[in-house]
């Protein structure tokens, strides 16, 4: 308690206290620490309800851990806080009408969107309904059920209304990224899409391409690319016109972009051949020095931070200061800070720990690391993920216990060395299911269950502009940034080892059989 009542409420503080709540605590410690927390989230507040001796507290986390069929014997408050719209489709209608005669008349919202999946025609129901009702149904029903019972064309004149909501943007990218949703796809194709957002208008490319219309597509990816605001996407946008048009000015301009991402990659090596790319990776330290620090702490990485972005803080001098090879990844996110949208640092960190790795693992490992941490040894994710790497807890512990490490505790994920082995037996295992670098990056980040589901979805197979419209299509936003992000590393990381791969032949292999 002490160790905690000392430190700044943080996220890393909350990882902590997630830690002590599992110890035989009392009631009041535990009370006292809900007051210390940054954000409670579902993992935390499950912990405080075992701990705090309140029976509200209790209920929540009843009725958060309850399973659909459970809640027909449950009060409405119960089923307001834990039955969802996805669980509504996983029980009869017998027991879903029980359920809704327990909280139509407190939960009007709720009620209006179960008695759309209790209609004998649901689609119809759908269509009829509010726009609020209509979003909290289509957007948080599962893949099978919208595939079964919403898998038709939108009148034009309802699709129109539809489109003035926000809400609309989400509901495209569940249409345009389901391969089997054919019927609403081609609701889409003619789409006033002047008030979507960015992400929107793209997917409406996408899916125009798939639909073969190519004019269209290209109008959808004018209005992204005006919408943009990173770099990476507007050559996301860029990359797509060239493919469309074959426009050599389009990908020359690509060529010129500060980010260096699958895109300029692309562009860079289709113009200027497969030849190193312009990158720093050496940036001069010493290893005499000790660090001032410990690396190793997740507090003094949270103070780091805390000066770089004040306003007053001096980057420069802040970079100067990190003069040993342990603050190696300090020093270039520093850098990398100061010289925005000019430099991009591609370090090596910690290489005696990498010793007897191959170039090819070796790659991956870094790419992964530069896109989870930029190195840092302890940094901790909202989720809890873990040091350099970000394995989750209950990654870490399995890993421990297959490389028969003893007495392993969670802060042993911000030893650069453990961080670097429990990767290498990860990777292992992925790579061994995966056999690609992408494919690795999906599943090291949305998990081996979801990638292997993606790729029976119909995803990655030959055709027209594959696999680079897959890529486009992966479901999980941050799943398919991510694997891009990774890619683009391990294509610099092999350039940095002498090895120039083609980043065209590597995605080709993506649909080879």
């Amino acid at each position: 308690m002490e160790f905690l009542n000392s430190k700044p409420r943080s996220i890393y503080k909350d990882f902590y206290i997630w830690r002590y709540l599992d110890q035989n605590i009392t009631s009041d410690s535990a009370i006292k620490l809900l007051g210390e927390t940054k954000r409670v989230n579902r993992k935390l507040f499950l912990r405080f309800a075992k701990r705090i001796d309140d029976k509200s507290y209790k209920k929540i986390a009843k009725c958060y851990k309850m399973k659909p069929k459970e809640f027909v014997k449950s009060d409405a408050d119960c089923i307001r806080i834990g039955f969802s719209v996805y669980d509504a489709t996983k029980i009869s209608k017998k027991e879903l009408k029980t359920i809704d005669d327990k909280i139509k008349d407190r939960y009007k919202e709720l009620d209006k969107a179960l008695k759309v999946l209790m209609s004998d025609k649901p689609f119809k129901k759908l269509l009829q309904s509010d726009k609020k009702t209509f979003f909290s149904v289509f957007n948080h029903i599962g893949s099978k059920y919208r595939l079964k019972y919403f898998n038709k064309k939108i009148p034009k004149k309802i699709l129109a209304k539809l489109v003035e909501d926000r809400k609309f943007n989400y509901s495209v990218k569940l249409i345009v990224t389901d391969t089997k949703l054919t019927n609403l796809q081609n609701s889409l194709l003619d789409t006033n899409s002047s008030t979507l957002n960015a992400q929107a208008n793209f997917f409406l490319a996408m899916n125009a391409l798939r639909h073969k219309h190519k004019k269209r597509a290209l109008k959808y990816l004018s209005i992204a690319g005006k919408k943009f605001y990173y770099r990476f996407d507007k050559d996301k946008v860029l990359f797509w016109k060239y493919l469309i048009t074959k426009d050599l000015d389009t990908l020359y301009k690509l060529t010129k972009s500060f980010d260096l991402n699958i895109y300029s990659i692309y562009a860079l090596q289709k113009l200027n051949g497969v030849k190193p790319l312009d990158i720093i990776s050496n940036i001069k330290c010493d290893p005499t020095v000790k660090a001032k620090s410990s690396i190793n702490d997740p507090f003094v990485w949270l103070d780091i931070l805390k000066k770089l972005n004040s306003k007053d803080s001096n980057l420069t001098k802040i970079a100067d200061n990190f003069n040993s090879c342990q603050e190696l990844p300090f020093k270039a996110f520093t850098l990398e800070r100061l010289n925005y949208k000019k430099r991009n640092y591609f370090i090596v960190p910690y290489k005696k720990y990498l010793q007897h790795i191959s170039m090819k693992k070796k790659a991956l490992i870094l790419s992964i690391a530069r896109q989870e941490s930029r190195f840092i040894p302890a940094c901790i994710s909202s989720s809890y993920a873990l040091g350099m790497m970000q394995f989750m807890p209950f990654l870490a512990s399995a890993t421990a216990k297959n490389l028969k490490m003893k007495n392993f505790d969670l802060d042993d994920m911000f030893d650069p060395k453990t961080a670097y082995s429990f990767a290498s037996k990860h990777l292992d295992y992925l790579d061994r299911k995966l056999h690609h670098p992408l494919l690795v990056a999906y599943a090291y980040n949305g998990g081996i269950g979801f990638t292997l589901r993606m790729l029976k979805s119909g995803l990655f197979k030959k055709g027209k502009y594959e696999p680079y419209l897959s890529m486009e299509l992966v479901p999980y936003d941050e799943s398919k940034r991510y694997g891009k992000k990774v890619v683009a590393n391990y294509i610099v990381y092999n350039s940095i080892f002498g090895k120039n791969i083609s980043i065209k032949a590597l995605f080709r292999k993506l649909i080879e059989p």
